[in-house]
């Protein structure tokens, strides 16, 4: 205990301690979610003043405490702070550190997690591809890679590789012609969406983001990754709330 260590990482949530501290929710490539105190990081003159907001990404030396680290000093290597001036883009931001927070945990290292953040936010800011998609890109993206990605493809039943337009999220994945007779909760899907889900969960984390679609296969493929984050995520995020009530 109490050894000083580097971690790299990105600051997924800021709350206020007293009157001049912070606590920082931090996911770090080495150490995965971890919780850092921020010591006198609201004072004016603070040296910690710039790295400890939200959505900064850098190298964090902490110290090591029985259940937390404090922090020592600070590299800052991005400052994602620009998706603050936007409400919309800042929800949008803020689900995506949300829906993180949930999946990772301390002591699991979180190297892809951190690259599928890094690259989302820089999506965000690039203004390519809308928003919402890059959302549900990113939904899919980070359940695939905590082990409860689409079985996208072969029938998740039989194993075929032909005809595979439906998909039933009890079933986990899509289902060929025959499987899927006679199921119920059975959604069809055009042979773009079907291409669409493929694309984002074999796609290297960099280039995930290097696509668009059409509206309707947006709508498509983002109610079937919506259905999925239902059944399998049991927790109802803030920013979400308040994004949907903005658009």
């Amino acid at each position: 205990m109490n050894q000083e260590l580097i971690v790299r990482g990105i600051v997924l949530n800021v709350s206020l301690l007293g009157e001049y501290d912070k606590r920082l929710v931090i996911l770090t490539a080495e150490r995965g979610k971890i919780t850092v105190f921020a010591n006198g990081a609201r004072r004016p003159n603070s040296r910690f003043q710039a790295a400890s907001q939200s959505f900064t990404m850098g190298r964090f030396t902490v110290r090591e405490g029985r259940n937390a680290y404090t922090l020592m000093s600070t590299e800052i290597e991005k400052s994602f702070l620009d998706l603050s001036y936007d409400m919309e883009r800042m929800c949008y931001a803020s689900y995506l550190c949300e829906l993180m927070a949930y999946y990772t945990h301390e002591g699991i290292g979180a190297g892809d997690e951190l690259n599928l953040l890094y690259v989302s936010f820089l999506a965000l800011l690039d203004d390519k591809i809308p928003d919402k998609l890059i959302k549900s890109v990113y939904e899919l993206k980070l359940m695939d890679i905590e082990g409860q990605g689409i079985h996208a493809m072969s029938c998740v039943k039989c194993g075929a590789n032909e005809k595979l337009n439906h998909i039933q999220v009890k079933a986990g994945g899509l289902l060929c012609s025959n499987c899927a007779s006679g199921l119920q909760h059975v959604t069809h899907l055009s042979d773009g969406a079907v291409y669409t889900l493929r694309y984002i969960l074999s796609a290297a984390i960099g280039s995930l983001y290097s696509f668009t679609v059409t509206e309707e296969i947006y709508r498509e493929i983002s109610k079937v990754i919506t259905a999925f984050i239902n059944e399998y995520v049991d927790r109802k995020f803030n920013s979400l709330d308040i994004l949907e009530s903005l658009t």
